[in-house]
């Protein structure tokens, strides 16, 4: 599944995105905890090698004037957290969070804290939006919004589509005259769509745990 949620066939062919951009930070090239799966559209039509953040940028190796090709290519390849040193990983952690990136990262972040959605009926689109009375969700739904175009035209009518089969589903669940057997089937209908391989299932686990109001 993608950053945006969707399924490839319904956007684009998948992209191994540099979190943090290697154009920016070299030494990350090759760093396992700074790749992520993305769609064409949110990796090379929108975030490109943009990357906000609210503090001072991580410091990479010094590179001088008689720095070789050869040393930044070792390097590269050996600063980066090993993905099987916890140490190292909280330690890397601990950079992230000094950073303060605006566009969350779903392995060290958690993306539903801050987003909320908002279904438009008579547009029939469901929209991103900051999750209410949550400090700084505004940012991150911005920065998101603006480097990943997570409220594009095309995201907002398939999160619909989805969101009105889910609302199906609730609907049916919880209709009385409904039989225990139906009921059961409909309900592991809805877990399937809150499941993380889903299209869209923050949304879907949003919706069910808010309401449709």
């Amino acid at each position: 599944m993608y950053r945006c949620e969707a399924h490839v066939t319904a956007v684009a062919f998948g992209d191994v995105e540099h979190y943090r951009p290697k154009s920016k930070y070299w030494w990350l090239a090759y760093c396992y905890d700074n790749y992520l799966a993305s769609c064409q559209m949110c990796n090379q039509s929108f975030k490109k090698d943009k990357f906000p953040i609210k503090r001072a940028k991580l410091k990479g190796p010094v590179v001088r004037k008689n720095t070789t090709d050869g040393f930044i290519a070792q390097k590269s390849g050996k600063i980066a957290p090993n993905p099987l040193d916890e140490t190292e990983i909280t330690s890397f952690l601990q950079l992230h969070r000094q950073e303060q990136a605006l566009l969350l990262n779903p392995y060290f972040d958690e993306p539903e804290e801050f987003f909320a959605w908002q279904a438009d009926d008579a547009a029939e689109e469901v929209r991103l939006v900051p999750m209410p009375g949550v400090t700084e969700a505004a940012d991150y739904c911005r920065a998101a919004e603006k480097f990943y175009g997570l409220n594009r035209p095309q995201l907002l009518r398939l999160r619909y589509a989805t969101y009105t089969t889910f609302q199906l589903f609730r609907r049916l669940a919880d209709e009385p005259g409904i039989s225990q057997e139906s009921r059961d089937a409909v309900l592991a209908e809805i877990d399937k769509m809150k499941q993380r391989d889903h299209a869209f299932a923050g949304m879907v686990r949003y919706f069910d745990s808010h309401g449709f109001g």
